[in-house]
C-alpha cells in the first residue's frame, strides 16, 4: 500500500578527474543517477545539459592534477546540481559575441534553470550551482501501524519584546551560502589534494573540453 509521504531527498557524489573525459562521465552519470530515481524525463534532459556546462567551466578552470566533483540532490521537486572545482576564480555571465564558438555555457545555465550562483567552501575552491523542477515518480511504499511517539507542547514565557521578522533576499541569500560553506561534500578521494587556487588555468587544447550543446 502507497500513502503521501513527506519530501524524500536523495543525493549522489561522484568524482572525475580533470580531463577530457569528466564531462560525458558527469552527463552521463546525471542521466544515470535521475533515472534511477525517477525523475521525469524533460528534467533528466535539462540536467544532463546543465551539468554538462558547469562540469566543462570547472575542468577549464582546473590544473591537469586536480578533480571535479558532482552532486545531485532532488526534494520537494527541486534538482540540485552542484560543482566542484580547486579553483576561486567566480564564473562570469557574459554576452558572447554571436561568431564566438564557447562562453554559452552559463547563459544556458542561466535561461534553463530556476536560479544559480557559487559560493567559496571552507576547505577551499568554489562550488557552482543551478537549481531546476524536477517531479520524481518513485513510490515509497509503508505502512502505518506502528505510530511514532509524540511530545506535548509545554507553554512558554511571552518575549520581553516583540519579535519582528526582516525578510531581506540579500542577506538570506549570504547565510545561505555561508551554510553551504560548511559542507565539505566535495572532498575528494584519500590521495587527492583540494588545495586553494587563484588561477584561470592555461590547459593543453586536447585536454579542454567543450560544453556538450543539444
Amino acid at each position: 500500500m502507497t500513502h503521501d509521504l513527506p519530501p524524500v531527498i536523495r543525493v549522489a557524489v561522484v568524482h572525475f578527474p580533470s580531463n577530457a573525459a569528466a564531462v560525458p562521465a558527469a552527463r552521463s552519470n546525471t542521466v544515470r543517477t535521475l533515472t534511477a530515481w525517477s525523475v521525469d524525463s524533460a528534467a533528466v534532459e535539462v540536467a544532463e545539459l546543465v551539468a554538462c556546462e558547469i562540469t566543462s567551466n570547472a575542468v577549464k578552470a582546473s590544473r591537469l592534477d586536480d578533480i571535479v566533483a558532482l552532486r545531485l540532490t532532488t526534494c520537494d521537486a527541486v534538482l540540485t546540481v552542484e560543482v566542484w572545482d580547486a579553483s576561486t576564480v567566480p564564473p562570469a555571465l557574459s554576452a558572447p559575441h554571436p561568431d564566438a564558438e564557447g562562453g554559452r555555457g552559463l547563459v544556458l545555465v542561466d535561461a534553463l534553470t530556476l536560479r544559480w550562483a557559487w559560493y567559496l567552501p571552507r576547505t577551499g575552491g568554489k562550488v557552482v550551482w543551478a537549481q531546476l523542477p524536477a517531479t520524481s515518480h518513485l513510490s515509497i511504499p509503508t505502512d502505518h501501524t506502528t505510530s511514532l511517539p509524540t511530545r506535548t507542547p509545554e507553554p512558554a514565557p511571552a518575549p520581553a519584546t516583540p519579535v519582528t521578522f526582516d525578510h531581506d533576499p540579500a542577506l538570506l541569500q549570504r547565510v545561505l551560502d555561508r551554510l553551504r560553506g560548511l559542507d565539505d561534500w566535495h572532498r575528494p578521494p584519500t590521495g587527492h589534494s583540494t588545495r586553494d587556487r587563484h588561477h584561470t588555468a592555461s590547459r593543453h587544447p586536447e585536454a579542454r573540453p567543450t560544453a556538450l550543446h543539444r
